[in-house]
């Protein structure tokens, strides 16, 4: 059997191994579980242990990690693949040896030509929890293992704070359970960091909307973070950028996960775009556009302040 792990280093990751695992060798030796790195390994060394016995047990788990050939870009290394050789494997396995690889989410792309020619001799297990109700799901089995009391508001916006993060969701759950007894919602905004990208975001939405007031305490509040202009310039850019894109697509009918897929970015900020597209102009998105990448270009080119000219920008969207 060969299984491929969509997945980022995570306790959930090290779940499923175990329990893989142990299905399969009752006790791990260095002759029935192998650990190998794709980019460190040719594949000629890594089948070899695949198809050799493991001496100690009748079965053997083979684990592999960064398999750089599922994305379709080439890549540098110090040695020679015939990815054909991995592909003859995927079509006939050593029976008593069991193959896992772990994919992270850089290297993993629905459009892999890898994957188009193994797809139906392996099975390919999503770890990253790309579906809102099943990232809230696994929250709360943590939670509820833990037995950690959480308001439910505290809990809305931790799950919020961390959505499409499985590491961080791991992380903070720890960090609150060691905070107190009950964890209220004013305990969650203090302890758990608030993603960069929901200043942006809120900033870029106090714009087109014309709430300069709010536009401009966020502002603010980013330059006590000592974020730098440009970063900002940035940042909405790519905001106002992904609107953008996922208004064409949407008039091309491509449904919110098609969307998603194709622009290679996380369900959650799909929806969210896709939502926030009832109120949102299109030509002041492009004119927005245009003005910060002019913006752009004459503060690196020392023609404008960096601080002054954001401002003034800001002041007049």
């Amino acid at each position: 059997m060969i299984k491929i792990l969509v997945s980022e280093p995570s306790l959930l990751l090290n779940s499923k191994l175990n329990e893989y695992t142990s299905q399969i060798i009752e006790e791990k030796d260095e002759f029935n579980y192998c650990v190998f790195d794709f980019e460190e390994t040719p594949f000629e060394e890594i089948i070899l242990s695949l198809q050799s016995p493991s001496f100690t047990s009748q079965k053997k788990v083979v684990i592999a990690k960064n398999p750089y050939f599922i994305k379709n870009d080439k890549v540098k290394l110090p040695f020679t693949n015939d990815i054909e050789q991995l592909i003859e494997y995927f079509k006939s396995p050593n029976p008593d040896c069991e193959l896992i690889i772990i994919c992270s989410k850089s290297y993993f792309t629905s459009k892999s030509k890898f994957l188009s020619s193994v797809n139906k001799y392996c099975v390919i297990e999503n770890l990253l929890l790309d579906d809102e109700n099943e990232f809230k799901n696994y929250g709360e089995a943590l939670i509820n293992k833990i037995k950690l009391k959480i308001d439910y508001d505290a809990k809305d916006l931790l799950f919020l704070r961390c959505m499409g993060d499985i590491c961080k969701l791991e992380r903070e759950i720890a960090k609150l359970s060691l905070y107190g007894d009950n964890i209220t919602l004013n305990i969650v905004n203090k302890m758990v960091s608030r993603p960069l990208q929901d200043d942006i975001f809120e900033l870029s939405n106090a714009l087109l909307t014309k709430n300069k007031k709010k536009a401009m305490k966020i502002y603010n509040d980013l330059k006590l973070l000592k974020m730098e202009p440009i970063s900002i310039i940035g940042l909405l850019a790519n905001q106002y950028r992904l609107l953008l894109q996922v208004s064409i697509l949407k008039n091309k009918k491509m449904t919110e996960n098609e969307i998603a897929d194709f622009l290679s970015i996380h369900p959650y900020r799909i929806k969210i775009a896709l939502k926030n597209l009832m109120y949102y102009n299109i030509t002041d998105i492009k004119n927005t556009l245009i003005n910060l990448a002019t913006l752009d270009a004459k503060i690196k080119s020392g023609e404008y302040d960096r601080f002054v000219n954001l401002e003034m920008l800001l002041a007049t969207m």
